[in-house]
This record gives C-alpha cells, structure tokens and sequence, in this order.
C-alpha cells in the first residue's frame, strides 16, 4: 500500500511540462472511502480485487478526485491553487502523485501508457523481483492461487461464534500457558537451543513452518472475508529464506473502523500464539520422543516468529500495522522518516522551504515520528545481528556472512540512500553553499565527540563477600550433633574443639570392625600352628580388616569438630543446631576470619582486560544497604578464567546475570567464561558472608567511536573468531 501524503517540496517542477496538458481519469472499479484518524480525513483508494491499495491526504484527494478525463492536469492544479491557497499541493507533488497512480493502474483515458511503456514497466517489474530478494529476503512474494471462495466458505463456518468468543477464547488459552510456563522454566531452559540449526532439525522446521504460517495466513484471510473484504491473492512469501504461505490481505485497509483493520492484522499474531500456546501445553505432557521434538519446534517458532518478528511494532510486519491503527498514526514509519528527513533540512541543512498545513501534525504524531523510526533503525540491526550471531553458532561461515549483510542491507545501504538524496534534493541545493557548511560543521562536531572527547567508561558487575573454604564448618559424616562448646559470635582459635557429632551406625560400624579383626587374629594365631595355607589366606582378610578399623577410627575421629582457623563462631540461625540432624558436607557453622573480608567478583570475558590494564577507581554497593557506596581496591585478579562461579546467588536462578547449565556440573557453572577478581574494601565494615555485591568498575575515559568499535570487535571475535 501506498501514502500519498503531500510534503514541502518547491512550488514549480522540471517535468511539469509532461503531464500539464494531459486529461487523465481515474480507471472503472477504484474505490474511495474516508476514514478518519485523530479527528482528521483521509481517503483510501483501492481497486475492485483489494490489492492495490492508497492512502491520501486531504490536499492529494482535493486533485485525485477531479480526475474525470476532462479536466487538464493544470487546470485542476490552478482550481486547487485558488481553493487552498497555501496548503494546494505543489506542480512536483502532482508529478509524483501521477507516477504512483500511473505504476498501480489508477489512471484510464488519455492518460493510459503506451504499449512499450507497459513492456518497459514489466521488464522493471521483473528486475525488482530479484532486486528484492537480493536486498531484502522477507519481501520476496510468488502469487500462486486465488482463495476467495475458500476464506468465503471459512468466514461463514466460523461466523456461528462471535468473533468476540474467538479472540476470548484465544486469549484464555494463551494467558493459561503463561500461568503454567513459571512452572516449567528449568526445564525449557536445560532444553535450551543446543541443536536448534542441525541439520535434522531444520528439515523438521522446514515442514513445520509452512503449516503453521498456512493458519497465521488464513486467519488474516477469514478476518478480511468475514468484514465484507475479497481477497483474490494467495501464494508464497520468502522469510530469513523459508517458502512460507501469504495471503494479500490488503482490501482490510478500506475498512472504516480502526479495530477491523487492526483485527485483521492481528488475527494471524493470535493464531501463532495460540499454536504456540497448545504446543507448549502438550509438551508438558508428551514424553521424550519426536512427537516432544515436534512439540517443542512449532512452540519456539511460533513464539519466537511472533514475539520478535511478525508481532514486534518494530519491523513493518502484522504488529506494526496493529499499532499504526490503534494508535491512529497511518503509516508511521513512512511519514516518521520524511518528519526526520524534514527536521534535517530545516534544521540541519538551513532549507527555507514555507510552512504548509494541508495535513498538520499533532503533538501525539510528533512523539511517535520522534520515537519510532530511530527505535525501529536500531532495532532492525538488533535483531539481524542477533540470527547472524545465532546461526554463526552452528555455521560460522553462513554466520559471518549473514552479519556482514545485516550490517550493509540495514545500516551502510540506508546511509548511502540518505547520502544520495541529500545531495540530490532542490532544497538543498537551492540553500547553496550555506547548507553544506552547516552539514560539515555538524559532521565535525559528530566527529569530534566520537572519535576525540573521552566520555567516562564505567561497568558493573556482580560478586560476593567471599569466605575461604576452610571457614566452613561442614559435618564430616551423617549423624545428629549432640553438643556445642562454644556460641554464636564468640572468637575461636584454630584448633578449639566446637561440636560433636553423634554417629551410632558409625561407632557400630567400629565395635563390628574390631569384633572381626580381633576374630580373624584368633584364627589366624591358631593358623599358624595347624594349617599353614589358611594362615596365608587369614593374613591377608586380617590387613584389610585393619584398614577398615583405621578407617572407622578416622572417622569416628573427625565427628570431633575443631576451628579450622582462627575467627568468630557464627551459627546460622544465631542458634546451636543441637539434637539436629546433619548430612555428610552439610554446612554447620562458619568461622568468620578476623580479616577483613574479601568481595570476590566475577568479570565476564570481555571486561577481563580492562579491569587489568585500566581501572582507575572501584567501588561496592552492598544489596542489604544499596544505597551506601563503599571503596574498594582490587586485592587479586585470577590469570586464569573458568566456568565456575564463586556462588550460585550470581546465577541467573540467583538474581544474578550469569546464565548457567546445570548439565555441566551444577548450578554454579556459567555457560560463558568468566574471570574472578577478588577485592578489599578500603573502609572498616564487615558485611554478611554471601552477600551480594554491586560492583562498579571506572577505567580511562575514551570516546564513544572506539568504545563502539571495541565492542563490536569483540562479538565478531566471540562469534566467528576473526
């Protein structure tokens, strides 16, 4: 669908000439409908198959609807001229207008192309079917059937419900799998993607895939049928390179009420969602196998396609065309850029180009052009990048050259199209020496702050007040402590007797143990005088009897509990656990140090060279206390990383930001390499042991450029080790 919306070009254009004495007339069969969006009219026009849909402004109708096929193109521009005044439409507007109706078969009459034009036009067509797929896969689209009568039929099947019971019913189920997705968390997460792009896999995604985009797309279908729209056009549209169905839903534009059109727009999001819903509600069922495989597959595609792609307001897909009615903003994106494009003339450039009102913003569409076409820039690069880097996990090669395509299709290719119409555009020209000279001033400036002013350079990350192994007290074997000598918060000594633990199946296990020994020694010293050959036989079960009396007397023994070293007892729960029962390793105590503590922090990866070479200052917040700021020096920095983390409360599971995999020694084990860091704090406080930790890092000043371009050079080091 196109915008004709009229913006600030010059009054006069060069190629006036061409269509000034022409009598064009718009052809049989195109409809007009007003609609109204904050208040003001638009028109829409659209052919009799609903496919070839424009949206105009106000000023743009006011010539549109004059086209009878007698009226010259100059005399309806003069007319408008004395009508309108200021607010008329310029001679280069109507040029441009004409094109657009002229390229979707608007016009009839005198003004209908010649034969060479239209093989001209074809030839073009067909050039920008590979144009587009080379630049951008997602639009390419193969029309292969018309499905009118089908939706027709399925409109009426599903008409015995109100649409109103459809969407509550859609929403319950959705809203049921989040109720129960809390739940069954861990398990996705150990699930995780490992796997994802196999090859195996991507064959069954391939055949899940078309079947669940054939329902998103009939449901954009039925919506359109069911509010009295055709739609004559269903085939095949190419998505980060699958073949996947389409329907050319776009007679749902002509629709007068915003919430029909938002709808249908979002009548395919829905069905994803719901799919994605009873997906992950029978995979909670299923049992390993490849129906599970299966389950999971459709669940992450249909969710993930939907939540980040299709649905996401951000890239001009089902989502975007929801908000842009919601919100009564047509054409959001579009009419945004040519807001930025504006404020960049005038503002920037020094364009004197004169204030027209034909279709005045608000103050709510200003917000919106401010806000959305940047986010949506940022956000295109985002989530191009994060499939490139996702693939390069699997296929390296197919990664690299996925980001370096990214990179080029959505933030060099834009920069050369911007580049190029500013130093096409009239306006600018006619602003001469002077716009030129502020745009450099500007790029210098830009240059300046990037690549010459230092910015101050901070990170945080997390750690803990670290206790050394040895100050936990842990039960040496599994019994019930049967005494204390000492209580919680008094100083101990290394080596002053704290507990005892009592172990009766340990001590039993001794008596029989001698019980034996001292039975094989008697049979044994009788052996040796009666029969030589047994003696031999009893000698050796009498030496492992000993290591098993050696043995228990150890660990009998170490039911003993003595201070490892010297500090203050602290008993958790401030209380001795006395007549309670312990496991073996179960901690018991803590023997706090009387030095002061230490904050061990784990550094991710790409953090780990600054901290060494650049740290200029280091400072601790304490969870208990976020709002004190504690300094800090760095005391140790291990030369070596791992993938072990001081404490589980650094796990994503413990509020922290380290993911972990459990399946790889526990929950204490990241997934990604971190390097530990230990800290003192240069302040006399003893916070809590295991207590979190804030830490923030200060290193040498740099400008914003090299901290970008740092940042950028490690994830293609990370990701494709180039």
């Amino acid at each position: 669908m196109a915008v004709l919306a009229m913006s600030t070009e010059s009054h006069h254009s060069q190629d006036w000439y061409r269509v000034a004495t022409t009598a064009p007339r718009l052809r049989q069969g195109v409809n007009a409908a007003r609609h109204i969006y904050l208040g003001r009219p638009w028109y829409v026009m659209a052919d009799r198959s609903g496919t070839k849909v424009h949206r105009l402004t106000p000023a743009a109708w006011g010539f549109v609807g004059r086209l009878d096929g007698h009226a010259t193109v100059e005399d309806i521009w003069h007319a408008l001229s004395e009508t309108l005044h200021e607010d008329a439409p310029t001679q280069d507007e109507i040029v441009h207008l004409l094109a657009n109706l002229h390229q979707t078969d608007f016009l009839d009459g005198a003004a209908t192309p010649l034969l060479a034009d239209l093989l001209e036009r074809r030839d073009k067509d067909s050039k920008q079917i590979w144009k587009k797929l080379l630049m951008n896969p997602v639009s390419m689209t193969v029309p292969l059937i018309d499905p009118n009568r089908l939706l027709t039929w399925l409109a009426r099947a599903t008409s015995a419900l109100p649409s109103l019971v459809w969407w509550g019913s859609g929403l319950g189920l959705i809203v049921i799998a989040l109720m129960l997705l809390p739940a069954h968390w861990s398990a996705l997460k150990e699930r995780g993607l490992e796997g994802f792009l196999d090859l195996e896999n991507l064959v069954l995604i391939g055949c899940i895939y078309p079947v669940v985009k054939a329902f998103h797309e009939l449901a954009h279908g039925i919506a359109t049928r069911a509010r009295g729209g055709e739609v004559h056009e269903m085939g095949l549209m190419f998505i980060a390179f699958f073949p996947i169905p389409y329907v050319e839903a776009s007679a749902s534009l002509t629709f007068r009420s915003k919430w029909d059109r938002a709808a249908v727009a979002g009548a395919g999001v829905m069905v994803e969602l719901c799919i994605a819903a009873i997906a992950f509600l029978l995979w909670t069922l299923a049992e390993p196998g490849m129906l599970r495989v299966v389950l999971f597959n459709t669940m992450l595609i249909s969710g993930f396609s939907t939540l980040a792609i299709n649905g996401n307001p951000l890239l001009k897909f089902d989502g975007y065309h929801v908000m842009c009615d919601l919100i009564e903003v047509p054409n959001l994106s579009q009419r945004g850029n040519q807001w930025w494009a504006e404020m960049a003339r005038v503002h920037l450039f020094g364009t004197r180009e004169r204030a027209r009102a034909r279709m005045p913003t608000v103050l709510w569409e200003r917000l919106w052009f401010a806000v959305y076409p940047p986010a949506a820039f940022i956000y295109r690069i985002f989530i191009s990048l994060t499939i490139a880097l996702f693939v390069a996990t699997t296929y390296r090669a197919i990664g690299a050259v996925l980001a370096i395509w990214s990179l080029t299709l959505s933030l060099i290719w834009p920069i050369l199209k911007t580049t190029k119409a500013a130093v096409t555009d009239g306006r600018i020209r006619q602003a001469g020496g002077r716009a030129w000279q502020r745009a450099a001033m500007a790029a210098a400036v830009l240059l300046v702050f990037g690549l010459a002013v230092p910015f101050p350079h901070r990170a945080v990350v997390q750690g803990v007040t670290w206790l050394p192994e040895e100050a936990f007290l842990r039960a040496p074997q599994a019994g019930q402590i049967a005494a204390f000598t000492a209580s919680h918060g008094t100083p101990v000594f290394a080596g002053d007797s704290i507990a005892r633990i009592d172990a009766p199946e340990l001590a039993a296990k001794l008596a029989i143990s001698r019980a034996q020994l001292a039975q094989r020694q008697a049979q044994y010293d009788l052996a040796q005088v009666k029969d030589r050959a047994k003696a031999v036989q009893l000698f050796a079960t009498i030496a492992d009897l000993q290591r098993q009396v050696a043995d228990a007397q150890r660990q009998v023994a170490e039911l003993q509990l003595f201070a490892p070293l010297t500090g203050q007892l602290d008993l958790p729960g401030r209380v001795a656990p006395v007549g309670q029962h312990r496991d073996r390793g179960d901690v018991i105590a803590f023997i706090l140090p009387k030095a002061a503590p230490v904050i061990r922090v784990a550094v991710p990866q790409n953090l780990i060279e600054l901290v060494r070479s650049e740290t200029r200052a280091v400072e601790v917040r304490f969870a208990d206390d976020i709002g004190k700021i504690h300094p800090a020096r760095v005391q140790r920095a291990l030369p070596a990383g791992d993938n072990r983390l001081p404490s589980a409360v650094l796990s994503l599971d413990g509020g922290g930001p380290f993911a972990t995999a459990p399946d790889a020694g526990g929950a204490n084990r990241s997934v990604t390499r971190i390097f530990e860091l230990d800290l003192s704090l240069a302040t006399d406080i003893r916070p809590a042991w295991g207590l979190r930790a804030f830490v923030r890092l200060s290193f040498a000043p740099k400008p914003l450029g090299l901290r970008l371009a740092r940042a950028v050079r490690e994830v293609f080091i990370n990701a494709f080790g180039v």
